[in-house]
């Protein structure tokens, strides 16, 4: 039986977003059936200058990430600060359902472009505010990198393991922009939520996305423990508790991550090990032992692990029944039978950049096909077919 594709065709979404969470959030309306018209400056959305880029060679329409964050929209460039460009603009979102901005608050005011201007012309639009701290409060006009919003979220200071001294090993930040992408993706769901209310009531809603809110979501276990009473959790090893071993260790070919917390798996990841002599010391007898010698077991644990493949020995320990697993790198991803298996990674064909793999949906639903449905637009590859009506 055919499937429809795509859910949400019946609806038009101006994106005026720069670099990550506002044109994030566009793409997955975008990649879901919505019409997205992505509007850029004359110099282009700034992600357009970051990489990566073929072979290192910057280029405004073969940057990795602008590619993968514009999926499934039309591509239209407007000088806002001209009185044509504002009318256009105007004229846009007076048939839109969804507006979707990352600019500073107010920053869009003087352009008549503000949530006030635009309900009394389509009462009925969406108007979703990304910023790194809201619309309101006495941080809003401050700025930030997903760097700044990472650590003032409260979730920098959780993510890494037990520590020496604090004072010379200070919190970490998470690789890649998890602030911005999470920002995307709480506004996109928010959005959703807005759609939804305007079928109960008409009307359009103003959706105020803070990035800082958004991360703040994830420590949730700290957050509990602080409203309880208790104080931070300390950040060194010894107050971490007696959970033994829970470690990333090295392999010939990468890292694996091994937790044998409770005894029997303790013991069933020796005998993995072809019970080697030291096992049987005192100093590793229990698990507070194990942790108490975490320095002298880390160096045996990895002399052994750094002669084994990650995968073979993940799968022994699976088999084992020890909670293990690969640290997989985007490489491994590629190449994962699962991921292949789901369709995960799908091509798309790009009149510049060519042919390349993207990540698909991470879900599939029974009753529609899902499917990207376009790749990112050109500088201004949609003007005329926009445009010639406004």
């Amino acid at each position: 039986m055919d499937m429809p594709s795509g859910l949400l065709t019946s609806l038009t979404v101006v994106e005026y977003g720069q670099y990550i969470s506002g044109p994030y959030c566009a793409k997955l309306l975008g990649d879901l059936g919505a019409r997205v018209i992505k509007l850029e400056n004359p110099d282009g959305d700034f992600a357009r200058k970051v990489g990566p880029f073929p072979s290192d060679v910057p280029h405004p329409e073969k940057s990795g990430l602008f590619l993968a964050l514009n999926t499934s929209k039309k591509g239209v460039v407007l000088d806002l600060k001209t009185p044509l460009g504002q009318r256009q603009v105007t004229k846009l979102l007076n048939r839109a359902d969804i507006f979707v901005e990352n600019q500073a608050p107010d920053g869009l005011k003087s352009l008549g472009l503000d949530y006030d201007t635009l309900h009394q012309i389509n009462p009925q639009l969406i108007v979703t505010s990304i910023s790194p701290f809201g619309q309101s409060g006495p941080y809003r006009n401050y700025k930030a990198t997903d760097l700044v919003s990472f650590h003032m979220s409260g979730y920098a200071y959780q993510i890494q393991a037990g520590v020496e001294d604090p004072e010379t090993e200070p919190p970490l930040r998470a690789g890649g922009h998890q602030a911005e992408f999470i920002a995307g993706v709480s506004a996109a769901t928010a959005t959703m939520m807005a759609i939804l209310l305007r079928q109960k009531t008409g009307k359009g809603t103003h959706v105020d996305l803070s990035t800082q809110e958004a991360m703040a979501m994830m420590p949730q276990g700290a957050i509990a423990q602080v409203n309880f009473g208790a104080t931070n959790i300390s950040r060194r090893r010894e107050d971490r508790g007696t959970n033994s071993v829970v470690t990333l260790l090295p392999t010939s070919d990468g890292y694996i991550a091994i937790s044998p917390r409770e005894d029997h798996q303790w013991q069933s990841w020796i005998a993995l090990m072809g019970n080697p002599a030291w096992s049987t010391e005192e100093r590793f007898a229990t698990r507070e032992a194990r942790q108490k010698n975490w320095d002298d077991l880390e160096g045996l644990l990895s002399a052994w692990t750094s002669q084994c493949k990650k995968e073979t020995l993940y799968r022994q320990a699976q088999n084992a029944h020890i909670p293990a697993f690969p640290v997989n790198t985007a490489s491994d991803l590629f190449d994962s039978i699962q991921l292949q298996t789901r369709g995960f990674f799908t091509d798309v064909d790009h009149p510049i950049a060519g042919k390349l793999p993207y990540t698909n949906f991470p879900y599939t639903l029974s009753q529609t096909e899902l499917q990207i449905q376009g790749p990112a637009p050109t500088l201004g590859q949609h003007n005329d077919e926009i445009l010639s009506d406004v």
